[in-house]
This record gives structure tokens, sequence and C-alpha cells, in this order.
């Protein structure tokens, strides 16, 4: 899904986020460390949980919190232009840039495979490799399929990730991109 000027976006959490600081987003992610949103409002709050669980084990919060946000976004293109790359499909050069920035020492060598303008890019666009993929792209990581860096081994993995019918998400890398989220609402769901 292309991002648009005025598009809902979504982001799941522990807690609401209306000021987002990229300074406590996590390196080792898909696209890199950034804040990560959804067009899907369903799939937001399906991560409410998953954030949960990584809150209290971090003690974050109390062990007894069972509620969470889901924080909506408005997104509006930057007026000086925010580099975006957007993946059209889950494919090679996709799963490449995800083991990248998972397994940065893994995945060294596939750096010079994909597009030098995701290096520069601020907002990031495609395919969610979400917990329910964890286990195909462990494996490709450790190598099992064949090496990460051949086609043969990544289309293994790809096959078995089902690409059709992985989310989108849109990955905000820089504060400039961030700038273009604005909060239009925050609703809080009980587990």
């Amino acid at each position: 899904m292309k991002l648009k000027d005025g598009m809902l976006l979504y982001h799941g959490s522990y807690t609401s986020v209306e000021n987002v600081d990229l300074n406590k987003c996590e390196a080792g992610k898909d696209f890199g460390k950034g804040f990560y949103v959804t067009a899907d409002k369903n799939q937001a709050r399906s991560f409410i949980k998953t954030s949960l669980l990584k809150a209290k084990a971090k003690k974050q919060i109390a062990a007894n919190q069972n509620f969470g946000y889901v924080t909506c976004y408005e997104y509006h293109s930057a007026l000086k232009d925010v580099p975006v790359f957007e993946f059209t499909n889950a494919d090679k050069e996709w799963l490449w840039f995800i083991a990248l920035n998972r397994r940065k020492h893994l995945a060294k060598e596939l750096a010079s495979k994909v597009n030098k303008v995701l290096f520069s890019s601020e907002i990031i666009v495609g395919k969610i490799a979400n917990d329910t993929t964890n286990p195909v792209i462990t494996t490709y990581l450790t190598g099992l399929y064949g090496s990460i860096a051949d086609e043969r081994s990544a289309q293994i993995a790809i096959s078995l990730l089902l690409p059709d019918r992985l989310k989108e998400q849109y990955c905000f890398l820089s504060s400039r991109a961030v700038s273009c989220l604005k909060v239009v609402e925050v609703c809080r769901y009980e587990l």
C-alpha cells in the first residue's frame, strides 16, 4: 500500500504514544531502528499483547497491567521531501534487508545486494515480518535453507512466509519523518 497524504496509521503499545521518541525505539527490527505503524487498526491492536509482554519482562510496567493503547496518526507529507522507499513485494531484496537489520553480524554481505536508496530513506514501507514469521526468518538466518546471500535460500524462506497474507508496515526512521505524523486519537483496550 502506498503512503498517501491524509492516510491513517496506527501504533499498538502498552502505552499511548503521543510524542514519538526515536531514542526509545529498539534496534534489530525489520527496517532498522525506527517507529513502526500499520494502516490496519486490528493489526495494531493485536500488537498490544506483545508490547505488554515485553514491557513486563523489562519491568517497565506493573505485572498485572492488562490494557494497552492504539494511537492513531494522520500522515501528512513534509514540506521538504522526506525520502520514502516502498517495497512493492515481499521478495529477496525485502528479506535481505530484514536479515541485514535483524542480524548485522550474520548478514554483512547482504548490504551490497540491496538497493542503496534504502540506506538514505527516512520512511520505509513493506510487508511486516511479525512474530508468526519469526521461526522461518530465524531458520533462514541460521543458514538451514542455504547461504543467506543465496537467491535460492531466500526464495525458500519467502515461499514459507506466505507473503500475500502479510500486512504492511511503515517505519519512520528520522525526526523529520516522524514530524509527518499527527495524533488523531488514542484508544484504550482491555485484554
